[in-house]
């Protein structure tokens, strides 16, 4: 017998009803208890207009900034941070 079993996928139910939106924007607030509040908007002639919001756990937010980033061979590099310089002085 096989010790390796398959790993059963969860089935998804697709929500026909939801439309699917064009967003070119995305802002991201932490909030101090964990959870992440996701802004997606579309730029338009006359401002900014929500398309969608939402609550996301840390943890699952690192997890699909993971899977972008995978998706769209795009990995940046962490800022480095501010503070003083390391550059020598005469």
């Amino acid at each position: 017998m096989s010790n390796n079993k398959k790993k059963k996928i969860p089935e998804i139910p697709i929500n026909e009803t939801l439309p699917t939106v064009f967003v070119d924007n995305l802002m991201i607030s932490t909030r101090s208890d964990g959870l992440n509040y996701l802004c997606f908007s579309t730029a338009l002639p006359g401002g900014l207009k929500e398309e969608a919001r939402m609550m996301v756990p840390m943890e699952n937010l690192k997890r699909m900034i993971d899977v972008l980033c995978k998706q769209c061979d795009y990995f940046p590099a962490k800022p480095k941070p501010k503070g003083k310089s390391s550059r020598k002085t005469s």
